[in-house]
Order: C-alpha cells, then structure tokens, then sequence
C-alpha cells in the first residue's frame, strides 16, 4: 500500500498536482454576463418606455444590447476552449476545464432562450 504525502488525498494519481483556488471564479464569468444582460435589457426597456421612444428604438437598443453580452460570453468561450486545461493538474484539471466551458455555454443559451423572446414582444402597454 502506498501512502500519499502529507495532507494529499490518496486517491490522487501520481505526479498530479492541486488545482490553485485561483481556477474557480472562472466559473463565474457566464453567469454574472447573464445578469448583466437581464439588467440591461430590463431598464433598457423600461427607459424607453419611460422617455416614449418608438418600438422600434427600443427593439434596436434591446438587440443591441443582447448582441454585446453574447458576443462577450463568445469571447471568453473561445479563449477558454483554446486555453485548454493543464495536464499538471490530471482528471480533475480537464474536469474543471469542461465545467467553466460548460458555464459559459449555459449563459450563453440561457441569454437566448430568456431574452430573446423579448425582442418579437409588444414594446410598451
């Protein structure tokens, strides 16, 4: 039986090394650009309603707005798939890689499932 170093997990595969607690707010990005986007989109709408500009004013800062934090949650989508995970930190590095992957895809699904719609809706009532 072989025993792992001090304050190493035995189940560890050799030569893989603890993934630094700076890897994990990676997991955040998507997310957060998703909040951004609804907050966006919301007070964008209300904005306009508020001034009383026309629909398609409206329409036109929505998409823009959408088309911003999609593009940006591309952005870090493409440089997080090119990065690629550190074979220094074994199974759990390509692990953790996937799910900050996964995260971003979410959110970017997520933004155009939830927000989209709102574009083909009545502007203001």
């Amino acid at each position: 039986m072989t025993t792992a170093p001090r304050g190493e997990p035995a189940d560890r595969p050799t030569g893989a090394r603890r993934i630094p607690s700076r890897q994990l707010p990676w997991l955040a990005p998507g997310f957060c650009i998703w909040f951004s986007a609804l907050v966006f989109v919301y007070v964008l709408h209300s904005m306009g309603c508020a001034f009383g500009w026309s629909a398609a004013t409206i329409r036109l800062s929505l998409s823009l707005a959408l088309i911003v934090h999609l593009a940006l949650i591309g952005v870090l989508w493409r440089l997080q798939a090119r990065r690629g995970s550190n074979p220094a930190f074994g199974r759990a590095g390509t692990f953790l890689h996937w799910i900050i992957v996964g995260t971003l895809v979410s959110a970017l699904v997520k933004i155009v499932f939830t927000l989209g719609p709102i574009l083909f809706l009545t502007a203001c009532t």
